[in-house]
């Protein structure tokens, strides 16, 4: 497992990582990114059971550099169907692939409390692909 945080937001749709070759990463490895709750206590127990992470959004990794990685939002397919005239002009149906947007604010003003924005600082860790 990598870990590491959100060194710049290029765009609603790429981020670069404080992560790269140094530290194991490869064009290809996603990445979830997140903040961590206030601890979690057993109520029975009384045991701090850690926090709670609170995923944001999930990230693949493009490009790779010796200490730093860009990467972009994953993707995901609609199903597309037309009717009608546009069935006749163009296709029945299909699909498509789209990028998730990231929900990203320019300041880190907000609270991180129930914030699901992505901002610089925030704490990635690489997971298994799927």
């Amino acid at each position: 497992m990598i870990n590491g945080k959100i060194a710049r937001i290029l765009s609603d749709k790429e981020v670069v990582l404080n992560v790269g070759e140094e530290s194991g990463v490869k064009a290809g490895m996603k990445f979830v990114i997140y903040e961590e709750s206030d601890h979690i206590i057993d109520p029975e127990t009384g045991e701090d059971l850690g926090a709670l992470e609170i995923v944001k959004g999930r990230i693949v990794v493009n490009h790779v550099m010796p200490k730093i990685s860009n990467a972009e939002s994953e993707t995901y397919t609609v199903s597309t169907s037309y009717s009608g005239l546009a069935a006749a002009a163009f296709l029945v149906g299909g699909t498509e692939t789209r990028r998730r947007k990231l929900q990203v604010e320019e300041s880190d003003i907000k609270p991180v409390k129930e914030n699901k924005n992505v901002k610089n600082g925030d704490l990635v860790r690489s997971v298994e692909s799927s």
